[in-house]
């Protein structure tokens, strides 16, 4: 009976536990994939931001490649 017991109460554990582990890297992934595009958009604010910068006759020096 003991035994018995036992074996139930550490298989509930551990399912619960495998369960637990796949929604927390579930809410990691969903969080990781947020902060990427809030990233991503505030890259392309900055970019607009700095497209508008250059104006007729500035030059930007380059080394060419052979």
């Amino acid at each position: 009976m003991s035994l018995r017991f036992l074996l139930i109460l550490g298989l509930v554990v551990y399912v619960f536990y495998k369960i637990m582990s796949f929604f927390f890297r579930a809410g990691a992934a969903s969080q990781e994939l947020k902060n990427m595009k809030e990233q991503q958009k505030k890259a392309d604010a900055s970019a607009k931001k700095s497209k508008g910068k250059i104006k007729g006759g500035d030059y930007i020096d380059y080394e060419e490649i052979k």
